[in-house]
């Protein structure tokens, strides 16, 4: 299995601040004790408000004095150093902090991937708290970050950005351009009215553009009914996977985590809201798939679509590994 998205390099870092590293060992317990292989993950490193940094992560989380450089390279050292038999996908997630002359520093150190914007506003353009749009600065962010091969994730854009997001994809496609473009953590809006999940529109246009979804299995964004038992929400997650493939296709589907029960410290309602159990998530998800796909469809969905249409297109170190 590949997972298109989980924090893994905020978890590492704030072990780091913490000179604690229980949590990144629990979980690192988890991924080496699944019964079937976790091939991937796109490790994220993530980044809002100063504020909402202080209250979900640390206080220290943020340092302006300490550039996102540096807090890329240590989490991505700690974080090879405990699973060194796993590829990843770098992400960083909310591009506030970053200049575009840092993108090729970044790329050079292991960056694929961003999403440029978390829920709030930013240089660049906005999340699903505004109605901002994509800014000039955000276009000639997001035109260098594909000129270097950096893949472009499209979660979290409000309607405005998202726009513009795909406006400029379509543009340096025009252009003959390869642009590796993908939505990591999303839903569908039709089935869950929330904000950060995706229209019927939104999802068209990533098929437009030969984007992917990774439709994740964050009870929060699967269905309003919070007390469905874990059966039921494993039926209402595949619910988006067919809904969300009948529309870009089966094969732009991928699968992620979004995991939030590292800040459980923090609210007791993040250990409730991921509908499979980590440590045996690939066995899980690839019983729920089979309930409605193929094998052959099922296999797709966990892995081959990812690997075919972006691990092997954004020049990953080593990703022989995950073959």
């Amino acid at each position: 299995m590949v997972d298109t998205h989980y924090d893994l390099l905020s978890i590492c870092y704030v072990c780091y601040l913490k000179n604690d590293y229980s949590k990144i060992e629990e979980i690192v317990k988890k991924i080496k004790s699944n019964k079937d292989n976790i091939k991937c993950i796109f490790a994220n490193l993530y980044f809002m408000s100063e504020e909402e940094m202080k209250e979900e992560l640390h206080e220290n989380y943020y340092n302006p004095n300490v550039s996102v450089l540096d807090m890329f390279k240590i989490s991505k050292q700690i974080l090879e150093s405990y699973l060194p038999n796993i590829d990843f996908v770098y992400s960083i997630e909310g591009c506030d902090y970053v200049n575009i002359n840092d993108l090729e520093l970044l790329y050079n150190e292991g960056l694929r991937s961003i999403i440029l914007v978390w829920n709030t506003e930013n240089k660049y353009g906005s999340g699903n708290r505004t109605n901002k749009e994509l800014t000039k600065a955000g276009i000639n962010f997001i035109n260098k970050a594909i000129d270097l091969g950096i893949g472009i994730d499209l979660s979290h854009a409000n309607l405005n950005t998202f726009y513009g997001l795909i406006g400029v994809i379509k543009e340096n496609q025009k252009l003959g351009k390869e642009v590796v473009c993908y939505a990591s953590h999303s839903n569908s809006r039709r089935l869950c009215d929330r904000k950060r999940n995706l229209t019927d529109t939104q999802l068209k246009l990533i098929k437009e553009v030969n984007g992917l979804v990774g439709v994740f299995s964050n009870r929060n964004f699967v269905t309003p009914n919070f007390n469905l038992s874990k059966e039921e929400q494993k039926l209402e997650y595949l619910k988006h996977i067919v809904y969300i493939s009948n529309i870009i296709g089966i094969d732009n589907v991928m699968l992620s985590t979004d995991d939030m029960s590292f800040c459980g410290d923090i609210n007791s309602e993040y250990l409730e809201t991921s509908i499979y159990n980590y440590d045996n998530i690939t066995y899980e998800t690839k019983e729920t798939l089979l309930k409605y796909f193929s094998l052959e469809n099922t296999n797709k969905i966990l892995y081959d679509n990812t690997y075919n249409k972006i691990i092997t297109k954004l020049n990953i170190k080593d990703n022989k590994k995950c073959k």
